[in-house]
């Protein structure tokens, strides 16, 4: 039995945005009646939104029975990063072609967002709003196949932006965000796309001294709801 489109479609959404948004943790299993509890709605269409992920390798899946979100070995995290700075940095680039002082008003609201809940420390509420912010960039690249790809990429990275809070985020703190930001504004696609590739590059360069040095991983690989 197959499920409706708009069923199935809704599923593979809400389960694409929870990945990309650090909803999950690297190792953890959630089941598919879990899921489909949380999402209201019935297996059925989680099953077909998990195969569908699963596709992507965004997820590991007993089809009928649960998710895992994988865990990345250094030399995967290394591949990501590359791919993750150069796409990345080429759709902020071509976002300084189309930058407009309503693009720069929306990005200041967005980083505005992540300042006010920088106190709280509450990196589920974080990284999706610093996700908001780096979209609106890549969107503004007028390049949406570009947009897709890198979305496919943060599907499997976004687990481990959890790995980031609190050390990286405390140390960092948004500077190279607020570099990438200053030049948008200023029109300076190469500083942008210099400050977006740090940003991004150092981040992940951070979960691989993680990987590597066996701490930080998050113990959730047998965890199921």
């Amino acid at each position: 039995m197959t499920a409706p489109a708009t069923l199935r479609d809704h599923a593979t959404r809400e389960l694409r945005r929870a990945l990309m948004a650090g909803r999950f943790e690297p190792g953890q299993r959630v089941t598919i009646r879990g899921l489909a509890e949380e999402l209201g709605t019935s297996m059925t269409p989680v099953r077909e939104a998990v195969a569908r992920l699963a596709a992507e390798r965004a997820i590991e899946a007993e089809p009928n029975r649960w998710i895992r979100i994988p865990l990345l070995t250094a030399a995967e995290l290394r591949e990501l990063r590359d791919i993750r700075v150069a796409l990345e940095g080429l759709a902020t680039e071509r976002a300084a072609a189309h930058v407009t002082p309503a693009l720069i008003e929306e990005l200041q609201q967005r980083e505005a967002e992540i300042v006010a809940l920088r106190p709280t420390g509450d990196a589920k509420a974080m990284i999706p709003a610093i996700g908001r912010l780096h979209f609106t960039i890549y969107r503004a690249s007028a390049m949406p196949a570009l947009v897709q790809l890198i979305e496919g990429l943060w599907l499997r990275s976004g687990p481990y932006n959890n790995l980031l809070f609190r050390g990286y985020t405390q140390q960092e703190r948004g500077s190279l965000r607020g570099a990438t930001l200053r030049a948008l504004a200023r029109g300076d696609a190469s500083s942008a796309r210099r400050s977006m590739e740090a940003d991004v590059g150092n981040a992940v360069d951070w979960l691989i001294g993680l990987v590597e040095g066996g701490g930080g991983l998050i113990a959730a690989g047998d965890r199921a709801r």
